[in-house]
């Protein structure tokens, strides 16, 4: 079995574990775009110092707050821009900036352009997970989970933070990542520089 921290949305206001999912303002020089010239979606916040405590590398900064992004649209076909399996012109598509993952330790706050996730706050239970399981839920682990397909030359370079459900976003947003059984992986430079990469894989 593997322990990992369940991220659970809650409806308290007291709750705060450090990882907040969707909102439209963050502190940043720029709200990012994509290549189409797509304004980004707020995907979820992490107070970095309340989370490095519940990892054991050094890639999570020890201040600040990192900003997931990524592309979303109601009408439009995105899956195959923010989805990554292993492929070169995959992983190309997403350092282009169709998702990204931005490090801020301070600013002035940007307004999102764009419909904005509801902002929801989470909590972080223990769980127990078995190694050949495919968790599909929301999670911190200091283990890539079962089933992420990640080639090596990766994993040498960046650590594995959490993966989001899409299905633990709030309506209208359960189809974030474009399927609602969809999972967001965000993986952080193991330098400790903030620079991550995020991207979806599906079942």
């Amino acid at each position: 079995m593997i322990a990992v921290k369940q991220i659970i949305p809650s409806d308290s206001d007291t709750v705060n574990s450090g990882i907040t999912f969707g909102g439209q303002a963050a502190e940043i020089v720029a709200w990012p775009v994509n290549p189409d010239g797509d304004p980004l979606t707020l995907i979820a916040s992490i107070n970095c110092s309340k989370i490095k405590r519940h990892l054991k590398n050094n890639s999570m900064p020890n201040e600040g707050v990192l900003y997931i992004f990524s592309t979303y649209s109601k009408s439009d076909y995105f899956l195959e821009n923010i989805t990554y399996s292993g492929d070169s012109s995959e992983l190309e598509s997403i350092l282009s900036g169709y998702t990204k993952v931005m490090h801020s330790d301070g600013g002035v706050f940007q307004i999102s352009p764009v419909e904005s996730v509801p902002e929801v706050p989470t909590e972080l239970k223990d769980r127990q997970v078995g190694e050949e399981d495919f968790p599909v839920f929301s999670l911190i682990s200091a283990s890539i989970p079962h089933g992420v397909i990640v080639p090596d030359a990766l994993i040498e370079e960046y650590d594995f933070i959490c993966q989001l459900y899409s299905s633990d976003f709030s309506e209208p947003f359960k189809d974030v990542f474009y399927l609602t059984d969809a999972v967001g992986y965000l993986f952080l430079k193991k330098n400790g520089s903030g620079e991550g990469l995020f991207f979806v894989q599906t079942g």
